[in-house]
């Protein structure tokens, strides 16, 4: 695999895993919101959505979004260590191109 590659779906793996919590607990409200359903952090609401039961779901989605005060600074270390990586990759390559063509 070329390091372009590597590089790009390292950093949408670190992207997704940082901020999944966080898109997990926005759809579910978007999903209450959209069939007109109250939502609330503190309890879950009934909210029936084609006469099933989803306000205990609705409630467990959006606390997940407390898992986001993990996700997002340990997302944003891997973020700085790819940024390193990624800095120390381009000067190696460019101090060999430098040596090549001289």
């Amino acid at each position: 695999m070329r390091a372009r590659t590597t590089f790009i779906v390292t950093l949408v793996l670190i992207l997704i895993f940082a901020f999944w919590p966080t898109a997990l607990a926005m759809g579910g409200t978007g999903l209450a919101q959209l069939f007109g359903c109250e939502t609330d952090f503190n309890r879950a609401i009934p909210c029936t959505i084609n006469g099933e039961e989803w306000g205990e779901t609705i409630f467990d989605y959006q606390k997940i979004a407390y898992l986001s005060l993990f996700t997002i600074p340990v997302g944003q270390v891997m973020l700085s260590i790819w940024l390193l990586v990624l800095l120390l990759y381009l000067s190696v390559r460019l101090v060999r191109r430098r040596m090549k063509s001289s």
